[in-house]
């Protein structure tokens, strides 16, 4: 196993580039569900029918599928995308070499190279971001992943979530769970050794008050790169808010519905920890899903179907990249995480309450959205 370690030293040297955002035309885009072109329900496929692992995660990893399962031997299983044939197990679970213990370990980034596809997963515990070559990987027949890169990150210095490459040498990420002095998102320059922070925003009366559990459930939320640019989009889990941001971390569109996305709608005085604050007040995403040309956002408001045979619906919003609407699809499912294949015009998502994967053919739908 060829693995090139790096030793990231921080330079503590802190950029603050406080995005607060304008309501102007350029950046803040308002849309309502009427305001959505198409409404469309879709029918999807089960697949992996045969498979007995219990799918939480799916990611589209050019001509594979991964999934994610928080139980078993392994976090990851791997198929062909269109034949469905399982291809092997990746990821070993425990404490000895080359293991982990927590299964959220990648964000289905991968790298499409001569030498096969590479896909790059973190290890919160032990400090590594590595580079895994998943052609050898499962030609190998072990779990275990052949390491093409690997780099050391501080946790202490630079904790994170999930983690991203950027094309220009750049670590992107969102916050810990019980990070203090929170942002939205973050860098770490690989060349330069050099931390930069967006804001936090939008701004909430009084939160110095609130412990880093609270903070990190108001501030929360899907986190995912452009394909090929270097673009994030941060999707809330609060607020109906969708916030896309350069390289610089600066927010160059975000995408709004109702009220709470703007500052001092809360005040922290008013936010008691200890009681179930937020419950009626959820109003933004449990998933997120970037194409080329597309955002597909699930919301996290669904509607729960009172019949215990009968299936759950949930709603995905769908934008071009400028936060123009291009339709509201529903999902007779109660879905767990969303992946496209814009491509192939392929929908792919879990159900993980009532364990199933799903794929929907979108291809039409997509070429009429890209006229």
């Amino acid at each position: 196993m060829n693995s090139n370690k790096y030793n990231i030293c921080f330079v503590l040297v802190f950029f603050f580039n406080f995005n607060l955002i304008e309501s102007n035309a350029q950046i803040l885009v308002k849309v309502s569900k009427s305001d959505f072109p198409k409404k469309v329900t879709l029918e999807g496929q089960e697949i992996l029918t045969q498979d007995y692992n219990h799918h939480h995660k799916i990611f589209v990893v050019d001509t594979l599928l991964v999934t994610m399962v928080n139980s078993g031997k392994n976090h990851y299983h791997v198929y062909h995308k269109n034949k469905l044939t399982y291809l092997g197990p990746i990821g070993v679970r425990g404490e000895g070499p080359n293991e982990w213990e927590i299964p959220q370990t990648t964000v289905g980034q991968f790298e499409k190279t001569d030498e096969g596809i590479k896909l790059w997963y973190f290890d919160f515990l032990r400090g590594n971001y590595s580079l895994m070559n998943l052609t050898k990987t499962l030609k190998s027949g072990s779990a275990y992943p052949i390491v093409d890169r690997r780099l050391r990150i501080d946790m202490k210095i630079f904790p994170y979530f999930q983690l991203f490459m950027g094309g220009n040498n750049k670590i992107y990420a969102n916050g810990w769970i019980y990070e203090q002095n929170r942002v939205r998102i973050k860098s770490y320059d690989l060349e330069r050794k050099v931390i930069s922070k967006s804001g936090l925003f939008p701004v909430i009366k009084n939160n110095s008050r609130l412990p880093a559990e609270t903070m990190n459930s108001l501030y929360g939320g899907s986190f995912d790169k452009h394909p090929s640019q270097d673009k994030f989009v941060q999707a809330m889990f609060m607020f109906n808010r969708i916030d896309i941001f350069d390289e610089n971390l600066k927010v160059i569109k975000t995408i709004v519905d109702g009220e709470n996305w703007k500052d001092n709608f809360y005040d922290g005085l008013e936010i008691d920890p200890t009681k179930d604050f937020f419950e009626e007040r959820i109003d933004g995403y449990n998933g997120l899903t970037l194409s080329e040309n597309l955002i597909f956002a699930l919301e996290m408001k669904r509607n729960v179907n009172s019949e215990i045979n009968k299936e759950n619906e949930s709603f995905i919003r769908v934008y071009d990249w400028e936060g123009r609407p291009k339709a509201y699809l529903t999902v007779k499912h109660d879905l767990s995480s969303i992946d496209i294949d814009e491509k192939e015009g392929k929908l792919y998502a879990t159900d993980y309450t009532h364990e199933l994967v799903l794929r929907f053919d979108i291809s039409q739908l997509i070429k009429d959205w890209l006229k």
